[in-house]
């Protein structure tokens, strides 16, 4: 019994002496100190063995938590509205016709807005946008943007679309929410009431067309804008009518009404009809730099 003591005794000892020699050895290793951790950005007060990071003065540490507060405070900091006491309430698509800032849409997009605004594609935030005007009938409006003009789109001329012809359209359509970046969607030139089409200054594609698209460039495969986004057919008021179901049809503006429309407000576009066939990532690259999602403020 006494032999078993002394060994217990004996063991419970060594952890102590091993501990007191370090301690002469290691100096201050139980010294309590700033241990900062850059890489997850974590400062804590723990004795210096336990300290992976870096060991940092108290006035160091005092400047990090310091910018810790002000990064906090830019977060929780509200943006100043662009409008003060007004919301954008909705959105659509437009696209820049000159480098002045003016940009095509639908009448519709800014019908009845108190303010309006645009964003292209590379800015973080909204602009000023001030309408220049409407045609009802045509279903179009040009604005101005006031911001720097990025990029702008070029007409097809001459226009000579056939059935069958491949097409491509750009915008911010909803999806639940608003797109913040533009989607592109391809399609083609397809056979639709050719006889009220043509009266009304449209044609139809096989396009999936949303909310939010309203407005945007309807491009070819060489990236010339050959129509404006109106609006899509109403698939449920079509089964009802016809007793067929038709998806993803798109009504677009024709390019003639639209130049027209631009002529009238001394807008000065430009047509082309020289470059070569681009596949679909070069034509996404081409025309969202001049592809804009337009706010409508109440």
């Amino acid at each position: 019994m006494i032999a078993r003591a002394l060994v217990v005794a004996v063991a419970a000892f060594l952890p102590f002496a091993a501990a007191q020699a370090q301690d002469a050895g290691g100096g201050d290793r139980q010294k309590v100190v700033n241990c900062y951790d850059a890489d997850r950005n974590i400062l804590r007060r723990v004795p210096r063995w336990r300290c992976k990071g870096d060991e940092v003065s108290d006035a160091e540490a005092q400047e990090i938590k310091s910018r810790r507060i002000r990064r906090g405070m830019g977060r929780l900091e509200p943006r100043k509205a662009l409008f003060p006491g007004l919301k954008m309430v909705s959105s659509g698509t437009g696209f820049f016709v000159t480098g002045d800032g003016h940009v095509l849409t639908n009448d519709h997009v800014v019908d009845g807005c108190v303010r309006l605004s645009a964003k292209p594609t590379r800015e973080k935030e909204h602009a000023p946008a001030s309408l220049i005007g409407t045609d009802k009938p045509d279903d179009l409006a040009v604005i101005r943007y006031s911001g720097k003009v990025p990029a702008i789109a070029q007409f097809r001329k001459p226009i000579d679309l056939k059935l069958g012809d491949n097409i491509a359209v750009i915008g911010h359509p909803l999806h639940g929410l608003v797109a913040i970046k533009p989607i592109f969607v391809t399609g083609k030139v397809r056979e639709f009431a050719p006889e009220k089409l043509d009266r009304w200054g449209r044609f139809a594609i096989d396009a999936d067309i949303r909310r939010g698209n309203s407005g945007g460039p309807v491009i070819d495969e060489r990236g010339y804008v050959v129509g404006v986004v109106s609006a899509k057919v109403n698939t449920p008021v079509m089964f009802q009518r016809t007793g067929q179901v038709m998806r993803d049809i798109g009504l677009i503006i024709r390019q003639d009404r639209a130049l027209r429309f631009l002529e009238r407000y001394d807008v000065a576009y430009k047509g082309a009809n020289s470059r070569a066939a681009l596949d679909d990532d070069r034509l996404f690259s081409l025309a969202r730099t001049f592809v804009v999602r337009i706010g409508c403020w109440k």
